[in-house]
């Protein structure tokens, strides 16, 4: 009978370190998606309060802007266009989801965006679908790629 115990407590202690062994990613992915969540908003507050040193650390130097209209930025060119504009009143997002891969990771979500002053056609608010890559680079993330996917004015 002493013998029967001990097996089954030696099982049960397999057991947890078995459990403890897979929830320990699971809980370290969770930490990563709320991080990068969190940089990818703060990303587009640093647009709207022109924090180019903040915006210089996490855009790549390989970085590309595609616009709904078509128009490419590079890192250089839309951190020229955020200084030289009169800027943005809000950049919001919404429905994100954070995928993520080693080094990398996907971001797909909604912006609405408000304009301080109007756009040639009139508008002062958009709002857009996108997808962004980040890649974890020297232990800093940084944004590699935004590709609007659809974009609506209000």
């Amino acid at each position: 009978m002493k013998t029967k115990a001990s097996v089954t407590f030696l099982v049960l202690i397999l057991l947890q370190f078995h459990f403890v062994g897979k929830a320990q990613p699971a809980v370290q992915d969770s930490i990563l998606i709320k991080y990068i969540d969190d940089l990818n908003r703060k990303i587009d507050k640093a647009v709207v309060a022109k924090d180019l040193k903040f915006l210089n650390q996490h855009y790549g130097e390989d970085f590309v802007f595609t616009h709904g209209t078509g128009l490419i930025d590079s890192k250089k060119s839309w951190l020229e266009n955020i200084q030289k504009s009169k800027g943005f009143a809000s950049r919001l997002h919404d429905s994100t989801i954070v995928e993520l891969h080693k080094g990398i990771a996907i971001v797909t979500g909604k912006l609405t965006v408000g304009r301080l002053e109007p756009a040639k056609d009139g508008t002062t608010k958009y709002s857009l679908r996108y997808v962004r890559v980040f890649a974890l680079r020297k232990k800093n993330w940084e944004m590699i790629s935004h590709r609007t996917t659809s974009e609506w004015h209000h």
